[in-house]
Protein backbone atom coordinates (compact mmCIF):
# COMPACT_ATOMS: atom_id res chain seq x y z
CA UNK A 1 0.00 0.00 0.00
CA UNK A 2 0.86 3.65 -0.64
CA UNK A 3 1.27 6.46 2.39
CA UNK A 4 -2.09 7.80 0.91
CA UNK A 5 -3.95 4.52 1.68
CA UNK A 6 -2.20 4.27 5.28
CA UNK A 7 -4.09 7.54 5.97
CA UNK A 8 -7.16 6.47 4.95
CA UNK A 9 -6.92 3.19 6.93
CA UNK A 10 -6.03 5.32 10.21
CA UNK A 11 -8.95 7.63 9.43
CA UNK A 12 -11.35 4.90 9.56
CA UNK A 13 -9.92 3.04 12.43
CA UNK A 14 -10.30 6.32 14.25
CA UNK A 15 -13.47 6.48 13.43
CA UNK A 16 -14.42 3.01 14.59
CA UNK A 17 -11.69 2.08 17.19
CA UNK A 18 -13.46 -1.10 17.60
CA UNK A 19 -12.08 -2.35 13.99
CA UNK A 20 -8.98 -3.59 16.52
CA UNK A 21 -5.45 -2.86 15.48
CA UNK A 22 -3.90 -3.31 12.08
CA UNK A 23 -0.11 -4.64 12.41
CA UNK A 24 0.72 -3.19 9.23
CA UNK A 25 -0.27 -0.02 9.72
CA UNK A 26 1.47 0.23 13.16
CA UNK A 27 4.48 -0.78 11.50
CA UNK A 28 4.19 2.12 8.53
CA UNK A 29 3.13 4.83 11.08
CA UNK A 30 6.56 3.76 13.29
CA UNK A 31 8.68 4.09 9.86
CA UNK A 32 7.02 6.87 8.43
CA UNK A 33 7.28 10.08 9.44
CA UNK A 34 5.20 12.35 7.08
CA UNK A 35 2.43 9.75 7.68
CA UNK A 36 2.50 9.69 11.31
CA UNK A 37 2.59 13.52 11.41
CA UNK A 38 -0.40 14.17 9.30
CA UNK A 39 -2.17 11.16 10.75
CA UNK A 40 -1.20 13.25 14.21
CA UNK A 41 -2.58 16.48 13.35
CA UNK A 42 -6.25 14.39 11.78
CA UNK A 43 -6.76 12.68 14.96
CA UNK A 44 -6.22 15.92 17.02
CA UNK A 45 -8.67 17.73 14.93
CA UNK A 46 -11.04 15.13 15.00
CA UNK A 47 -10.76 15.40 19.12
CA UNK A 48 -11.24 19.16 18.95
CA UNK A 49 -14.40 19.02 16.97
CA UNK A 50 -16.46 17.59 20.05
CA UNK A 51 -14.45 19.34 22.87
CA UNK A 52 -16.36 22.12 24.02
CA UNK A 53 -20.02 22.92 23.74
CA UNK A 54 -22.13 25.92 22.13
CA UNK A 55 -22.27 28.56 24.20
CA UNK A 56 -25.65 29.21 25.34
CA UNK A 57 -27.76 32.45 25.33
CA UNK A 58 -28.45 33.68 29.22
CA UNK A 59 -32.16 34.96 29.53
CA UNK A 60 -30.23 38.29 30.51
CA UNK A 61 -28.59 38.66 27.41
CA UNK A 62 -32.13 37.61 25.76
CA UNK A 63 -33.87 40.30 27.00
CA UNK A 64 -32.14 42.60 27.01
CA UNK A 65 -31.09 42.13 23.57
CA UNK A 66 -34.96 42.32 22.72
CA UNK A 67 -34.98 45.26 24.61
CA UNK A 68 -32.58 46.96 22.28
CA UNK A 69 -33.88 45.79 18.94
CA UNK A 70 -37.17 47.02 20.24
CA UNK A 71 -36.09 50.46 20.65
CA UNK A 72 -34.33 50.31 17.49
CA UNK A 73 -37.30 49.29 15.65
CA UNK A 74 -39.44 52.14 17.25
CA UNK A 75 -36.60 54.76 16.26
CA UNK A 76 -36.36 53.88 12.59
CA UNK A 77 -40.24 52.95 12.39
CA UNK A 78 -39.62 49.66 10.90
CA UNK A 79 -42.04 47.00 11.36
CA UNK A 80 -41.38 45.13 14.22
CA UNK A 81 -39.86 41.38 14.56
CA UNK A 82 -42.05 38.74 15.40
CA UNK A 83 -41.38 36.66 18.45
CA UNK A 84 -41.19 33.51 17.37
CA UNK A 85 -38.18 34.90 14.54
CA UNK A 86 -36.18 36.21 17.28
CA UNK A 87 -33.50 33.59 17.49
CA UNK A 88 -31.42 34.13 14.26
CA UNK A 89 -31.64 38.18 15.27
CA UNK A 90 -30.64 36.96 18.69
CA UNK A 91 -27.58 34.81 17.24
CA UNK A 92 -26.50 37.83 15.11
CA UNK A 93 -26.89 40.25 17.84
CA UNK A 94 -25.18 38.19 20.49
CA UNK A 95 -22.28 37.87 18.21
CA UNK A 96 -22.10 41.81 17.55
CA UNK A 97 -22.32 42.13 21.13
CA UNK A 98 -19.51 40.12 21.87
CA UNK A 99 -17.49 41.55 19.35
CA UNK A 100 -18.09 45.48 20.86
CA UNK A 101 -17.78 44.04 24.24
CA UNK A 102 -14.65 42.57 23.72
CA UNK A 103 -13.36 46.06 21.89
CA UNK A 104 -14.90 47.77 25.56
CA UNK A 105 -13.00 45.46 27.72
CA UNK A 106 -9.85 45.84 25.89
CA UNK A 107 -9.61 49.64 26.16
CA UNK A 108 -10.89 49.44 29.91
CA UNK A 109 -7.76 47.37 30.63
CA UNK A 110 -5.44 49.00 28.74
CA UNK A 111 -2.54 51.14 30.45
CA UNK A 112 -3.29 54.50 30.40
CA UNK A 113 -6.92 53.86 28.43
CA UNK A 114 -10.07 56.31 29.22
CA UNK A 115 -12.72 53.49 30.74
CA UNK A 116 -16.58 54.59 29.15
CA UNK A 117 -18.58 57.15 30.63
CA UNK A 118 -20.38 55.45 33.91
CA UNK A 119 -17.53 52.81 34.03
CA UNK A 120 -16.35 52.12 38.02
CA UNK A 121 -13.55 54.10 39.06
CA UNK A 122 -10.55 52.14 38.65
CA UNK A 123 -8.35 51.07 42.26
CA UNK A 124 -4.88 49.26 41.64
CA UNK A 125 -4.42 46.52 44.99
CA UNK A 126 -1.36 45.11 45.37
CA UNK A 127 -2.14 41.17 45.80
CA UNK A 128 -2.42 41.85 50.03
CA UNK A 129 -5.75 43.96 49.16
CA UNK A 130 -8.24 41.77 47.02
CA UNK A 131 -11.32 42.28 47.63
CA UNK A 132 -13.57 39.99 50.23
CA UNK A 133 -13.81 36.75 48.68
CA UNK A 134 -15.47 35.33 51.17
CA UNK A 135 -18.59 36.79 50.25
CA UNK A 136 -18.72 35.63 46.72
CA UNK A 137 -18.74 38.87 44.63
CA UNK A 138 -19.71 38.34 41.19
CA UNK A 139 -16.53 39.41 38.75
CA UNK A 140 -17.62 41.47 35.75
CA UNK A 141 -14.91 43.09 32.67
CA UNK A 142 -12.59 40.24 33.52
CA UNK A 143 -9.03 41.03 31.84
CA UNK A 144 -5.19 40.21 32.20
CA UNK A 145 -2.13 41.80 32.29
CA UNK A 146 1.03 39.80 31.22
CA UNK A 147 3.51 39.22 33.12
CA UNK A 148 6.47 41.96 33.40
CA UNK A 149 9.83 41.83 33.36
CA UNK A 150 9.49 41.29 37.19
CA UNK A 151 7.00 38.55 36.38
CA UNK A 152 4.17 40.81 38.03
CA UNK A 153 0.86 40.01 36.54
CA UNK A 154 -1.96 41.99 36.47
CA UNK A 155 -5.78 40.87 36.91
CA UNK A 156 -8.87 43.41 36.38
CA UNK A 157 -12.32 43.19 37.20
CA UNK A 158 -15.29 45.30 38.34
CA UNK A 159 -17.10 44.29 41.57
CA UNK A 160 -18.04 47.95 42.72
CA UNK A 161 -15.47 49.65 41.30
CA UNK A 162 -13.13 48.05 39.01
CA UNK A 163 -9.98 47.02 40.68
CA UNK A 164 -6.44 45.89 39.12
CA UNK A 165 -4.60 43.23 41.36
CA UNK A 166 -1.04 43.17 40.76
CA UNK A 167 1.41 40.39 42.08
CA UNK A 168 3.53 37.80 41.64
CA UNK A 169 1.39 34.82 40.75
CA UNK A 170 2.90 32.85 44.00
CA UNK A 171 2.23 35.30 45.82
CA UNK A 172 -1.11 34.90 48.28
CA UNK A 173 -3.49 37.47 47.06
CA UNK A 174 -3.12 36.68 43.49
CA UNK A 175 -3.46 32.83 43.98
CA UNK A 176 -6.91 33.18 46.19
CA UNK A 177 -7.81 35.34 43.28
CA UNK A 178 -7.01 32.76 40.40
CA UNK A 179 -8.12 29.40 42.87
CA UNK A 180 -11.39 31.96 43.28
CA UNK A 181 -12.28 32.57 39.13
CA UNK A 182 -11.02 28.72 38.75
CA UNK A 183 -13.58 27.52 40.74
CA UNK A 184 -16.34 29.87 38.36
CA UNK A 185 -17.53 30.87 41.80
CA UNK A 186 -17.57 34.76 40.37
CA UNK A 187 -16.43 34.62 36.92
CA UNK A 188 -17.62 33.82 33.23
CA UNK A 189 -16.80 30.78 31.45
CA UNK A 190 -14.17 32.83 29.48
CA UNK A 191 -13.03 34.12 32.37
CA UNK A 192 -12.78 30.91 33.95
CA UNK A 193 -10.91 29.46 30.78
CA UNK A 194 -8.16 32.16 30.60
CA UNK A 195 -7.57 31.88 34.35
CA UNK A 196 -6.34 28.02 34.12
CA UNK A 197 -4.96 28.97 31.45
CA UNK A 198 -2.73 31.50 33.27
CA UNK A 199 -2.41 28.82 36.08
CA UNK A 200 -0.72 26.18 33.26
CA UNK A 201 1.82 29.12 31.89
CA UNK A 202 2.67 30.34 35.54
CA UNK A 203 3.03 28.12 37.98
CA UNK A 204 4.75 24.23 38.22
CA UNK A 205 8.16 25.41 37.67
CA UNK A 206 10.33 27.95 39.50
CA UNK A 207 6.78 29.30 40.95
CA UNK A 208 5.04 27.00 44.05
CA UNK A 209 1.38 26.22 43.39
CA UNK A 210 -1.28 26.97 46.29
CA UNK A 211 -3.07 23.77 47.63
CA UNK A 212 -5.93 26.04 47.05
CA UNK A 213 -5.07 25.99 43.64
CA UNK A 214 -4.68 22.40 43.52
CA UNK A 215 -7.67 21.08 44.98
CA UNK A 216 -9.91 23.41 42.70
CA UNK A 217 -8.20 22.03 39.11
CA UNK A 218 -9.08 18.24 40.52
CA UNK A 219 -12.73 19.50 41.26
CA UNK A 220 -12.73 20.74 38.10
CA UNK A 221 -11.45 18.21 36.41
CA UNK A 222 -13.51 15.64 38.29
CA UNK A 223 -16.98 17.06 38.29
CA UNK A 224 -17.67 20.02 35.55
CA UNK A 225 -19.98 19.89 33.07
CA UNK A 226 -18.57 21.55 30.28
CA UNK A 227 -16.10 19.49 28.54
CA UNK A 228 -13.93 21.91 27.55
CA UNK A 229 -13.20 23.47 31.19
CA UNK A 230 -12.30 20.20 32.00
CA UNK A 231 -10.02 19.39 29.67
CA UNK A 232 -8.27 23.02 30.31
CA UNK A 233 -8.52 21.47 33.94
CA UNK A 234 -6.64 18.13 33.11
CA UNK A 235 -3.46 20.13 31.25
CA UNK A 236 -3.21 22.97 33.77
CA UNK A 237 -2.62 19.85 36.37
CA UNK A 238 -0.60 18.41 34.06
CA UNK A 239 1.92 21.05 33.79
CA UNK A 240 2.26 21.07 37.77
CA UNK A 241 4.49 18.73 40.06
CA UNK A 242 2.81 15.59 39.91
CA UNK A 243 1.22 14.45 43.72
CA UNK A 244 -0.95 11.63 44.92
CA UNK A 245 -4.00 13.97 44.55
CA UNK A 246 -3.36 15.07 41.29
CA UNK A 247 -2.49 11.07 39.99
CA UNK A 248 -5.93 10.25 41.27
CA UNK A 249 -7.43 13.15 39.52
CA UNK A 250 -6.03 11.44 36.34
CA UNK A 251 -7.26 8.01 36.91
CA UNK A 252 -10.41 9.03 37.61
CA UNK A 253 -10.39 10.95 34.23
CA UNK A 254 -8.94 8.37 32.23
CA UNK A 255 -11.43 5.43 33.45
CA UNK A 256 -14.94 7.76 33.65
CA UNK A 257 -14.50 10.84 31.50
CA UNK A 258 -16.70 10.48 28.50
CA UNK A 259 -14.62 12.84 26.60
CA UNK A 260 -11.20 11.80 24.64
CA UNK A 261 -9.84 15.48 24.57
CA UNK A 262 -10.21 15.31 28.31
CA UNK A 263 -8.72 11.86 28.49
CA UNK A 264 -5.57 12.57 26.29
CA UNK A 265 -4.41 15.62 28.66
CA UNK A 266 -5.17 13.21 31.09
CA UNK A 267 -2.89 10.59 30.05
CA UNK A 268 -0.71 12.94 28.96
CA UNK A 269 -0.53 13.85 32.60
CA UNK A 270 -0.45 10.22 33.87
CA UNK A 271 2.65 10.04 31.95
CA UNK A 272 4.27 12.18 34.04
CA UNK A 273 3.10 11.20 37.29
CA UNK A 274 4.37 7.41 36.35
CA UNK A 275 7.40 8.75 35.79
CA UNK A 276 8.10 10.78 38.71
CA UNK A 277 6.02 8.94 41.02
CA UNK A 278 6.82 5.30 39.87
CA UNK A 279 3.58 4.60 41.20
CA UNK A 280 1.89 0.76 39.93
CA UNK A 281 -1.69 1.81 39.65
CA UNK A 282 -0.45 4.70 37.29
CA UNK A 283 1.81 2.24 35.14
CA UNK A 284 -0.98 -0.37 34.95
CA UNK A 285 -3.92 1.90 33.93
CA UNK A 286 -1.66 3.30 31.37
CA UNK A 287 -1.14 -0.26 30.21
CA UNK A 288 -5.04 -0.89 29.97
CA UNK A 289 -5.58 2.20 27.97
CA UNK A 290 -3.10 1.51 25.60
CA UNK A 291 -4.74 -2.17 24.79
CA UNK A 292 -8.06 -1.07 25.12
CA UNK A 293 -10.02 -1.87 21.89
CA UNK A 294 -12.41 0.20 22.59
CA UNK A 295 -10.69 3.41 23.01
CA UNK A 296 -9.83 6.27 20.07
CA UNK A 297 -6.92 5.48 18.68
CA UNK A 298 -5.62 8.55 20.07
CA UNK A 299 -5.56 7.79 22.94
CA UNK A 300 -3.85 4.47 22.74
CA UNK A 301 -0.89 6.25 21.26
CA UNK A 302 -0.05 8.51 23.65
CA UNK A 303 -0.75 5.90 26.60
CA UNK A 304 1.71 3.42 24.53
CA UNK A 305 4.20 6.56 24.46
CA UNK A 306 3.94 7.57 27.72
CA UNK A 307 4.82 3.86 29.07
CA UNK A 308 8.16 3.89 26.72
CA UNK A 309 9.67 6.91 29.02
CA UNK A 310 8.84 5.14 31.98
CA UNK A 311 11.83 2.94 32.85
CA UNK A 312 10.35 0.55 34.07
Amino acid sequence: MECHDFVEQAVERLANPAAGNSPELDSHLESCERCRAEIEAVEGAWVRLGADPDATMEPEFRRATREMLEAETLRRRIAPIRPRGWMPVLQAAAMLAMGVGGYLVARVAAPGGNPSTGSPAAATRTAASIPDLTKQPKLANVAFRPADASGRIGISFDVTTRYTVEGRPGDKGVSDLLAYMVAGSGSTEGARGKAIDLVSQRYGGETAVSPQIVSTLVETLKNDKNPGVRKKAAEALGQLPPSPEIRDAFLAALKGDSNPAVRIASVEGLGKAAITLRDPAAIETLREKANDDRETGYVRVKAAKALQRVDL
